[in-house]
Formats: C-alpha cells, structure tokens, sequence
C-alpha cells in the first residue's frame, strides 16, 4: 500500500501538466493548481488568486482527476482499481487497459467502503 502524498512516490512517479502543486502562502503550505503555466489558488466559487510561480519538486506534484490514474499507475502499476460510481465517470480507464475496474457498492457511509474479495476476480 503506498499513499499518494509520499514524497518518494511522488518523485518516481511520471510528469503531468495538469496537476496542483505543494506552495508557500502567507506563511503555511497550500495546494495551487498548476495550469496554462499559472499557479492558482481557489478561494471559493468561481475566484481564484494568482500565485508566484516558485521551484518546486515532483514532491509537491499531486495530479488532478483528469491525470491521476496514469501518474499513479506509473508508480504502482496496479491490476485492480475500485472506484465509486462519482469516480468511474471521470477516470480515462482506456489509458489503463491492463486494470480491471471494479464498481464499490452506493454505502451509506463513505469511510467504511470495501468490496467482497470475490468481487476482485483474483
């Protein structure tokens, strides 16, 4: 199991363009999204403020939804990914056809979601 916002994962895995990085702001760490070579900072709706683009490392890449699956199969090249219906939607399952996706059942509370062993086809 490895988590997404470890640094060393986040330094083997590839490059993205569309992604939100790790930045200083007034004096604590925000996530900004790196986008048409901007680094912008939601703060609500449909405003968003312009920050200083500053070195970074890929530790401080996460990926957007539209980049996530391929950035993270590019670290852990995994062979099942489960997934809720609100997921399934967006994630570009033809850029990963070595993945079998499975559905997670509609739960009524999210942090205790799982799905059968039987489910995953071992």
């Amino acid at each position: 199991m490895v988590r997404s916002g470890d640094p060393e994962v986040r330094k083997r895995a590839i490059d993205v363009d569309d992604c939100y990085v790790d930045v200083p702001y007034e004096g604590e760490t925000v996530r900004a999204r790196r986008q048409d070579g901007q680094l912008l900072l939601h703060r609500g709706g449909d405003q968003y403020l312009e920050l200083p683009d500053v070195a970074t490392g890929k530790e401080a890449v996460s990926p957007s939804r539209d980049t996530r699956l391929r950035w993270m199969q590019s670290v852990i090249h995994c062979t099942h990914y489960i997934a809720g219906a609100g997921e399934m939607q967006y994630l570009k399952r033809d850029e990963a056809p070595e993945i079998t996706f499975v559905e997670r059942d509609v739960i009524d509370d999210p942090h205790g979601s799982w799905v059968p062993e039987s489910a995953l086809g071992s």
